[in-house]
């Protein structure tokens, strides 16, 4: 192969990774639960970008926070005024809440808040119901979907099929000005380390239809954010099924699969974890920031890798 066709190959690949358009950038956390000092501490590095290698991510104007809120639930609503970490930043992102299995804590009161108060609050998202806490909001050109596996569509993190269905019809009604789809939900179709067996993978059958019906759709389907194990992972699933999808000691990367990352915790005791999400028009990065819990600890890059269409 010539000088000349391995320079167009890198440019190529470039181009897709960095992409075209005007650059935004989104975050995902998981899992706050009671933790303050390292909530308030990821916040304010979302905030101040201490950490941010070429190519630069700009401001983050989305939150996404796949489940487990608990304590940190009123710092996103109508109630996070002033002292709030973005307090006075321009762009204030929005945050994105998704239902956890601690969000039924003490009678529902989390679940309840974020039912009653932030989705309501949520202008531009879209719900399955005026009730519901299944919704999706479009942003720019990236859409992402929002499922609560634990009541209507789901039961004890299972998306039932009810929910594979909604979750399709949404995907299949986008209109095409949106190029990337995202779907959140709380716990792993493939966990590993903790909570395996007992997660999304309880019902293999169900959690195999819907990792399909995703995989139908994956030229607009770029990733799934999940959490509740509070240890990041991210591997790439073609087939759901298979040997290296269901070792948990595995992290498959398979040409033509679908990325499942998980955001690990954000509040919980051990590493702090950031996923953050670089979209410019079809070029989609990913990178994942770490630190210690607790308050003023100096997050690190720890991962990086891109979204290219195959």
């Amino acid at each position: 192969m010539g000088v000349r066709r391995i320079f167009c190959l890198v440019v190529l690949a470039a181009a897709c990774a960095l992409g075209q358009g005007q650059a935004f950038s989104f975050a995902v956390l998981s899992d706050i639960q009671s933790g303050t000092d390292t909530w308030q501490n990821a916040l304010a590095e979302i905030r101040d970008r201490k950490v941010n290698p070429e190519p630069v991510f700009p401001p983050a104007e989305l939150v996404l926070v796949v489940g487990d809120l608990r304590h940190g639930i009123k710092d996103m609503g109508p109630e996070a005024g002033e002292g709030h970490v973005f307090e006075g930043a321009t762009p204030r992102p929005v945050f994105l809440p998704v239902v956890g299995n601690h969000e039924f804590d003490k009678e529902g009161e989390h679940f309840r808040y974020m039912r009653d108060v932030l989705l309501p609050a949520l202008r531009g998202a879209v719900r399955r119901h005026e009730t519901s806490c299944d919704y999706y909001y479009d942003h720019r050109n990236v859409r992402i979907i929002a499922v609560d596996g634990y009541t209507d569509l789901g039961k004890g993190g299972v998306i039932n099929d009810k929910g594979r269905e909604w979750v399709e019809r949404v995907i299949t009604e986008t209109p095409p000005v949106i190029e990337h789809v995202f779907v959140a939900f709380h716990e792993p179709a493939f966990p590993r380390k903790r909570h395996v067996g007992d997660s999304f993978d309880q019902d293999r059958k169900r959690r195999d239809a819907f990792w399909r019906m995703l995989l139908a759709h994956r030229g607009r389907v770029r990733a799934v954010f999940v959490g509740h194990t509070h240890l990041y992972s991210r591997m790439r699933v073609l087939d759901p099924s298979g040997e290296a999808a269901n070792d948990p000691k595995a992290f498959p990367d398979e040409a033509g699969g679908l990325w499942q990352i998980n955001a690990a915790q954000a509040g919980i005791d051990g590493v702090s974890t950031i996923v953050q999400v670089r979209v410019a028009g079809e070029g989609v990065l990913f990178r994942a920031l770490q630190a210690e819990k607790g308050a003023g600890k100096l997050f690190a890059l720890a991962d990086a890798w891109t979204w290219c269409a195959e």
